[in-house]
């Protein structure tokens, strides 16, 4: 069973099954913005993103968030939740 930990002060969110943690999550709530999601290695690839980010957005009401253009692996999970990609406003510039 997965169930979240929540830290007040940040809504910063410990995921856990069976007691273990297997992730981390943290929402803004005044913008409803996913503004992060990590699952740890061991846990990735056996659909917990999915479920995670599926139960975040419906515990919190997330309609927002922002990943790595390369991160094709959460793009494909946050595409499964109904998200959609939105013309980028943010460019990585080096010299």
């Amino acid at each position: 069973m997965i169930e979240f930990k929540e830290n007040e002060l940040y809504l910063e969110i410990e995921i856990c099954v069976d007691d273990e943690k297997i992730g981390e999550a943290e929402i803004e709530l005044n913008e409803k913005m996913l503004s992060r999601l990590s699952i740890f290695p061991p846990y990735q690839n056996k659909g917990y993103g999915t479920e995670i980010v599926k139960m975040l957005n419906e515990k919190y009401g997330c309609n927002v968030l922002w990943v790595n253009a390369d991160n094709k692996r959460a793009i494909h999970t946050y595409e499964k939740n109904g998200y959609t990609i939105k013309e980028p406003t943010m460019y990585l510039m080096t010299r």
